[in-house]
């Protein structure tokens, strides 16, 4: 089974770090964000695909062809801009009908809990957060996605499920043109929804991933990953 890394942003938050590094190549207590995430890939996924934009050079140098046992090719991030741009300009190098995992190139997420995502054949990954201006996603009472809804005032002071911005999903996903944002952006978890009642997504809820948006996302990852 394929992963797909999705990592051509320019991680404009992070300037000017971002600058000369690419944000899959920050180190966080020493080791580059890339390395922890090609460590926590399930012992199924045997091929990897970087999407690639930003300083690719620097990640296709760091990376190479293989990496920590994993076989490894590149695609070029299309016109198309956002998540599911990212992910079309990946489809040459998956075949018909194959699922893949999809991941951020700047979270870091834990193992054990990314191998649940393979038991199910749509999979959306959510985590309770307190994200303020993020929608939060209900599930149904067989723990599938509904949706996505703004936050209630209680969701915005306890947390709300939130996207964690890793998915499995097939190459049926690309039969859609894509759902665009407000941002002109085409997002695959919208394009996912899109599709979830011909291909209902199970939610799997997880407790450690941490997202890599902020200098104080990577102050709170460095605290909780050195122990």
């Amino acid at each position: 089974m394929k992963a797909i890394i999705l990592a051509a942003g320019r991680g404009t938050r992070l300037l000017p770090l971002t600058q000369h590094t690419p944000k899959p190549l920050i180190k966080i207590n020493g080791t580059p964000i890339i390395d922890r995430i090609f460590k926590a890939l399930p012992d199924e996924i045997d091929e990897v695909i970087i999407v690639v934009g930003h300083l690719k050079e620097k990640i296709i140098s760091h990376i190479g062809n293989n990496f920590l046992q994993h076989p490894v090719q590149y695609a070029n991030q299309t016109e198309v801009s956002g998540t599911f741009g990212a992910l079309l300009s990946a489809k040459p190098l998956i075949n018909p009908g194959e699922r893949f995992l999809i991941l951020n190139g700047d979270d870091i997420h834990d193992k054990a809990e990314l191998e649940k995502y393979l038991a199910y054949k749509y999979a959306f990954g959510l985590q309770l957060m307190k994200m303020p201006g993020y929608h939060s996603i209900h599930l149904d009472p067989q723990g599938y996605i509904e949706g996505f809804y703004p936050q209630t005032p209680a969701e915005k002071i306890n947390g709300a499920l939130t996207a964690t911005g890793a998915y499995v999903a097939d190459t049926n996903i690309f039969a859609h043109n894509g759902v665009v944002l407000r941002s002109g952006e085409v997002s695959v978890p919208q394009t996912m929804l899109a599709q979830k009642d011909s291909y209902p997504i199970k939610g799997v809820i997880t407790t450690k991933w941490l997202p890599i948006n902020s200098f104080s996302d990577l102050e709170k990852a460095e605290r909780i990953l050195k122990n």
